[in-house]
């Protein structure tokens, strides 16, 4: 009887050892196969439809870097106030009102040394507001691309008896500049 069991203990340990040797064979092939996805330098994209893989791409293009969120002077300090001629963001110690727009160090002395000659007026909406966010837009691309400084003043006229705001943008600019400023922002 005792040899019985301990040739059945001996063929239970075989299978044992078997079973396990199997199970762990098994266990490294899985991960053999999951390896060479994980090893690689870019994680593999989820399946989207075309269009929502642009949107997404759209969306990263246009999400805010840090540093375009601090001061580019100060780097540990959140911007919060937007100069007005190179719309960047500006911490308090930075910027300078001067009049009722702010302006950062450097574009200070240009505004109040020049003489500002108004370019021309768009009147907005609140029902839609687009062609102030191109003007904008325009602006902006102008002083990146071509370094030519303008400003835009915001002006309401309010009707209280119909309860209805009128917004106009201003844009100023240098006299010399009068001519390449029209061109570009009101193409």
């Amino acid at each position: 009887m005792e040899q019985t069991a301990l040739v059945l203990i001996s063929i239970m340990n075989l299978l044992l050892v078997i079973i396990l040797g199997v199970l762990g064979f098994l266990i490294y092939r899985l991960f053999k196969q999951k390896l060479p996805a994980q090893n690689q330098d870019t994680p593999a994209e989820p399946h989207y439809h075309p269009d929502i893989m642009k949107r997404m791409k759209d969306m990263e293009r246009l999400r805010p870097k840090r540093s375009d969120l601090f001061c580019p002077n100060h780097p540990d300090e959140p911007g919060e106030t937007t100069c007005a001629i190179c719309d960047r963001l500006f911490c308090k110690a930075c910027i300078r009102p001067f009049k009722t727009l702010h302006f950062c160090k450097e574009h200070l002395p240009l505004i109040m040394k020049n003489e500002w000659e108004e370019v021309f007026t768009l009147k907005t909406s609140t029902h839609d507001p687009e062609d102030g966010v191109r003007l904008y837009d325009a602006k902006k691309r102008l002083f990146e691309e071509k370094n030519i400084p303008t400003y835009v003043e915001t002006h309401y006229k309010i009707n209280v008896d119909q309860d209805f705001i009128e917004t106009y943008l201003v844009v100023f600019s240098i006299p010399e500049n009068i001519e390449i400023v029209k061109e570009n922002l009101q193409s």
